[in-house]
């Protein structure tokens, strides 16, 4: 699944991404990201697949007790979710530094990673495939399992959420596409457990 090339940045992520499920969110998004970039020849996938392994190393840094609240839907702390991106890019450019990656590559990484929840705009087509693969995640059965455990509610909510809030902010119409076939199979999925 992971590229040679990108299992040691994984490696040297790992340490951060024991909260929130984001060991196993970013791999789902890694996936998806590798199926996006495609139908997305213009994407440099030697920028977005180590970008998407190191997107949330910094939600390491933000507060336990605050954590669920920094994100989503009725979030508390909206300044920790910018924290995590800033931290994020700071703890990527080390671990880049130290993986010996061109500096050109570092900075174009950690530019997408410093801004990739909280910049609502695509700067870049590379930042659209990031910003896509990240919230995709959310369509699958494992994100929305998550995020029915994070906000303690039911799966028909976390669909509503997801058509209502999310759907709208896609960037690319691969996303949208790819995020409206995961929702049906969601409600078709609900529909068969009545």
């Amino acid at each position: 699944m992971l590229r040679p090339q990108d299992k040691p940045i994984w490696e040297a992520a790992l340490p951060y991404l024991d909260v929130r499920s984001n060991d196993e969110h970013t791999l789902y998004s890694y996936v998806l990201l590798q199926e996006l970039l495609a139908f997305a020849p213009e994407g440099d996938p030697n920028i977005v697949l180590p970008t998407i392994l190191l997107h949330d190393i910094g939600w390491k840094m933000v507060p336990a007790d605050k954590l669920l609240q920094s994100f989503g839907p009725n979030k508390k702390y909206p300044e920790l979710e910018r924290l995590h991106e800033v931290e994020g890019a700071a703890i990527a450019h080390r671990i880049l530094t130290q993986l010996k990656y061109p500096v050109e590559q570092i900075e174009q990484i950690t530019a997408i990673i410093d801004g990739h929840d909280t910049t609502k705009i695509a700067r870049s087509t590379n930042d659209a495939l990031v910003k896509e693969a990240d919230k995709l995640w959310r369509y699958t059965p494992h994100g929305i399992q998550t995020i029915q455990r994070w906000f303690h509610i039911s799966v028909p909510e976390v669909l509503e959420i997801l058509e209502n809030f999310v759907m709208p902010t896609f960037l690319t119409e691969n996303g949208r596409i790819a995020a409206q076939l995961m929702l049906d199979y969601a409600h078709a999925k609900q529909k068969q457990k009545r």
